[in-house]
């Protein structure tokens, strides 16, 4: 992975784990933010795939990511606490990679 990319995954796991530890006192708008940086990271991914510097299961891996996160920030009542950690655990395995 390279720093610019690792440094957008760094940058959606702190909000991610801000979103965690606020818990239900957390905001919309923290929980937008830390979907904003999903979308930055997944878009990205999409323009490395274009130029055949990303592998199809990375952006399969990405797209997931960002559905969870979106899924977790419109829930139907609550916070989806386990989808936000499932996507911040995503993100570190990209950091990883």
């Amino acid at each position: 992975m390279d720093a610019d990319l690792a440094s957008l995954a760094r940058e959606a796991v702190a909000r991610l784990e801000h979103v965690l530890a606020r818990g239900s006192d957390v905001t919309h708008r923290d929980a937008r933010a830390a979907t904003l940086s999903v979308i930055d990271v997944r878009d990205r991914v999409l323009s490395y795939h274009r130029d055949g510097r990303a592998t199809d299961g990375c952006l399969d891996r990405a797209n997931s990511m960002l559905s969870m996160a979106y899924g977790a920030e419109f829930p139907l009542s609550g916070l989806h606490r386990r989808r936000f950690e499932q996507v911040r655990d995503g993100m570190r395995a990209l950091i990883d990679e």
